[in-house]
């Protein structure tokens, strides 16, 4: 409840690609432009239901559904696992990953969902074939990514060289109506963000991108695991191992896909973003709790005669690796406030709602709590959702992006990419500082300032001023 409204930026991208379509606007993010920018359909098409059923914000619809999704992960394990004599290890996995500060910073992530979608998938190929691939297909729904899983739980189920033509049939028919219903729709059937953040890495240099993808994780992960950063990686490693031989078939997807996350986004060459990793850190606490269940065996058969050594050795050892971990955590839950930026970038989005009519334009990089809070259209510089911005995005040109569509409005903030824009002299000839917001709360302090394009009738007479006070200036 308390961080429900302060998701990542990018995640409000998808909400209002929710809130469109439950107000009867289209499942766009600019009502009329059909682009396909968001890289979580699935979730955007359950929220936008949700919302059209029940009312209730955006926001606090996907903080739900992102809850019940580790609840779900956390059952899923505990019940596959018990089946098999196993119920430490999942009770101590699934305490830590409910409690675990990074994944409730990334709170509103759609990948907690695939991979529920994914695990019940692998939970109910033993029932069903057909159902599983039904459910698998969903999950492709939800986020693209787990078409990796799909096809990881394809060569799980390759029991006995026996080619599982069911599951494959079935998710492969959910798969290509997803790809048809998006070709018909958007004109493409994959998201736009790919190629979007592919560019931003390629124009940026020194992005965390590729070998550095990484080492950029490295500071995010030490903030919420602690000093003991490097065991829990060390543990979780070795946990893989137990995780897939006693947790199921839901054990081994966990695990495959996991290692393929972890592999995959630096070998496609974008940037960092920490929700990319959710199933690797998911994997790997699993992976440490079911390590601490291995030594804990390991230990409890030199004293037999304690019927419950090994439960409390598990514990123990768990609690050794994860201590630091529980505390960064609860230190966070307990202090949170909202990111200074993402206030003022509200702050600002209302100021525009109540002081412009509801066709003007904003242009900004970061247009996700922008686009949600204002119910305007945004002009993306980085291409997301606005394609024609990418070639000027290759080229670090994001004023020539702008001149090729003046909007209304432009946004800048002291930890964007607007400095070239904002200092550039055919801005100040163009746009005027209406509002400004200073960043409030803990942390480092910015500014965010709303200009507004100044009218047409005056720009004869602004233009000369703007040039004598350059030509002052430079003097």
């Amino acid at each position: 409840m308390r961080l429900h409204a302060w998701s990542p930026d990018d995640f409000y991208i998808t909400y209002r690609y929710a809130w469109n379509l439950a107000h009867g606007r289209g499942f766009v993010f600019n009502p009329g432009e059909r682009v396909f920018g968001t890289t979580d359909p699935g979730l955007g098409l359950l929220l936008g239901a949700l919302q059209f059923l029940t009312g209730a914000p955006v926001p606090l619809l996907a903080a739900v559904v992102f809850s019940l999704s580790l609840i779900g992960i956390a059952t899923v394990v505990l019940i596959e696992a018990r089946r098999r004599g196993y119920w430490i290890e999942p009770i101590l996995g699934g305490s830590l990953l409910v409690a675990s500060s990074y994944l409730w910073v990334n709170e509103g992530a759609a990948a907690p969902l695939a991979l529920l979608l994914l695990l019940l998938s692998a939970m109910l190929a033993k029932r069903s074939l057909a159902a599983a691939g039904l459910v698998a297909g969903a999950a492709v729904w939800v986020r693209p990514d787990a078409g990796l899983g799909v096809l990881l739980l394809a060569l799980i189920l390759l029991e006995g060289k026996k080619v599982p033509w069911r599951f494959l049939l079935a998710s492969g028919c959910v798969i290509a109506a997803g790809l048809g219903l998006a070709w018909l729709y958007f004109g493409h059937p994959l998201p736009n963000t790919l190629g979007a953040k592919t560019d931003m890495a390629t124009a940026t240099p020194n992005s965390w991108a590729g070998l550095r993808f990484w080492l950029r994780a490295a500071g995010p992960l030490g903030r919420h695991f602690g000093l003991e950063l490097p065991a829990v990686l060390i543990a979780g490693a070795i946990g893989c191992w137990p995780l897939a031989m006693k947790a199921g078939r839901p054990g081994r997807l966990l695990v495959l896909f996991g290692l393929a996350i972890a592999a995959v986004y630096p070998l496609l060459g974008v940037p960092f973003y920490s929700w990319y990793i959710l199933p690797c850190v998911i994997t790997a606490i699993y992976g440490v709790a079911f390590f601490a269940g291995a030594g804990a065996r390991s230990l409890a058969e030199r004293a037999p005669s304690q019927p419950h050594a090994r439960v409390l050795f598990a514990v123990c050892l768990f609690g050794l690796l994860t201590i630091s971990t529980f505390l960064a955590s609860g230190s966070f839950l307990r202090d949170f406030v909202p990111p200074a930026y993402l206030q003022s970038y509200r702050r600002g989005a209302e100021w525009i709602k109540a002081n412009s009519p509801a066709g003007a334009s904003i242009a900004y990089v970061e247009i996700g709590v922008l686009g949600y809070y204002s119910e305007r259209p945004i002009l993306d510089l980085m291409g997301l959702v606005t394609p024609r911005a990418r070639p000027y995005v290759l080229r670090n040109d994001l004023l020539g992006a702008l001149k090729e569509q003046p909007t209304d409005f432009v946004l800048f903030h002291t930890r964007g990419r607007m400095g070239p824009i904002v200092s550039s002299r055919w801005f100040r000839r163009r746009y005027r500082e209406v509002a400004r917001f200073e960043d409030t709360g803990e942390g480092r302090k910015g500014i965010l300032c709303v200009y507004r394009r100044r009218s047409g009738r005056n720009m004869g007479r602004i233009s000369l001023r703007a040039l004598s006070q350059d030509s002052s200036n430079v003097s």
